[in-house]
This record gives C-alpha cells, structure tokens and sequence, in this order.
C-alpha cells in the first residue's frame, strides 16, 4: 500500500461474508501473483452486491487493502464505471442507456414514464427504498433501443406496457418474498413461544417435584419411629380390645 492516510485497522473479511471473500479469491487465482489490478473490477461487484447495492469509502478501502492495491487504484474504476453505485440505492436499480442509439429510439420517453409510474425523478429513490432510476451509458444492446436493465437482466424495445409490466412483475416477487419471509418470522416467533412455554411448564414441574419431596422428608423427619416395647405394648392393647369386643 503506498496511500499514508490509508485507515489499515479496516479489514474486507470483517465487513462481508466469507462466500464473498471466495468468490473474490476465484478472481484473484485467474491472474499471475504480480498482477494485483485486474482483479478490481469483479471484487468491486461483489463487494456491491454484499453492501445494498452500493460502494462506500470504507467498502473501496477494504478492497484496496486486500487486493494490496493503492486507494486510488480502486477509487478510479469505481468512478469510472456506471455500474458502481457511490451512494445508497434502491433495492431494484432501473438503469436506463441514454446513449445515442437509446437516446434516438426514445429513452426520454422511457425516463419520463418511470418518473411517472414511481413519482420520483431521475437519479433518486423511491421512499419505500426498492426502486432508484438511474442513467447509463450504452450498454450494448443498441439493437434492442431503448433498453433497461434491472437486477441483471436486460429489458429491450421498450414501450409503457412492458415498462409497467416489468414494475408489475417485480412488486409480485417482492410481494412473495415478503409474505414468505413473514410467514417464516411468524413460524418462527410460534416455535420460540413453544419453546419457552415448554421451559416454563418444566421448571414448573421441577418446581412442583422439590416441593413435594421437602414436604415428604419434613413429615418423616418429624415422625418419631416407635421403640420396640412402645411397638409391643401397642399390639397387645390392640388385642385386648378385640377381647372386650368379643365379650
């Protein structure tokens, strides 16, 4: 590392998951040991795709510190390059080409609509957080004018019918993922209440069981056992009143 003001307490294996370091190392082991940039490029991604979708400088650090790669060398690509995100973005990025071929087939058109559909203006986030509207610059797919792309996938030849059938499609994924993932928290807190209720029927009993058995060792603690003339005189009373019964 050769940045002075580099903070090196942070540490990229403490800010994401370890199946994302591995992926990272994958990219790492397709290049000779000397080559320490190309790798860049994809530990950004993935680092983006672990972090909502967007890069802050600490994330940009921690990769420059564990790809051992000047700050600056990783700051470049992420500024460079439209598919880093620098600030917080929504959970679906509709990124929009407004290059000329796009620009020619009416990609205003597309932005204007998205605008619409989600009352919010170029560049911001919808206020629930799933959707930001993002321009871009070409991304290959002149052919298919206009063109957006959104959590990976390409949507070409746009008109307002596919555009809000692609808004329809995700908010019905959403929509499932939020009943399926409510549905688990609800099975979950019901298993938990279970739980709990079976630990406390259990110390209740434990409880129950100790009280009894102080309760028993107290009565025969306090019970005197009969001597044995006490034990005879007793059985010969009995058998004299069975006598005076019989006469």
């Amino acid at each position: 590392m050769t940045d002075l003001s580099y903070d090196k307490s942070i540490h990229l294996k403490e800010l994401i998951p370890q199946s994302a370091i591995d992926e990272i190392e994958i990219w790492i082991k397709k290049y000779p040991p000397e080559r320490k940039r190309p790798p860049i490029m994809p530990a950004l991604k993935v680092v983006q795709e672990h972090n909502g979708n967007y890069l802050s400088t600490e994330m940009m650090q921690a990769v420059a510190e564990y790809l051992d790669v000047p700050h600056i060398a990783v700051y470049e690509v992420a500024t460079f390059y439209t598919m880093f995100n620098l600030e917080k973005m929504g959970k679906h990025i509709l990124s929009v080409c407004t290059n000329i071929s796009c620009s020619l087939r009416g990609s205003d058109k597309v932005i204007e609509h998205l605008e619409s559909r989600l009352n919010i203006k170029l560049g911001e986030t919808t206020k629930d957080e799933l959707f930001t509207i993002k321009e871009v610059e070409c991304m290959a797919a002149c052919g298919g004018a206009p063109m957006l792309e959104v959590d990976k996938v390409y949507h070409e030849n746009l008109t307002t019918e596919k555009i809000d059938q692609i808004l329809s499609d995700i908010a019905s994924i959403d929509m499932k993922d939020f009943q399926k993932e409510k549905a688990g928290s609800e099975d979950q807190k019901k298993n938990e209440e279970t739980r709990k209720s079976s630990a406390v029927t259990k110390i209740k009993d434990k409880s129950k069981g100790s009280a009894n058995s102080k309760t028993k060792a107290k009565v025969k603690s306090e019970t005197k056992p009969e001597s044995e003339d006490e034990s005879k005189m007793s059985s010969l009373e009995r058998a004299m009143n069975r006598e005076a019964g019989d006469e």
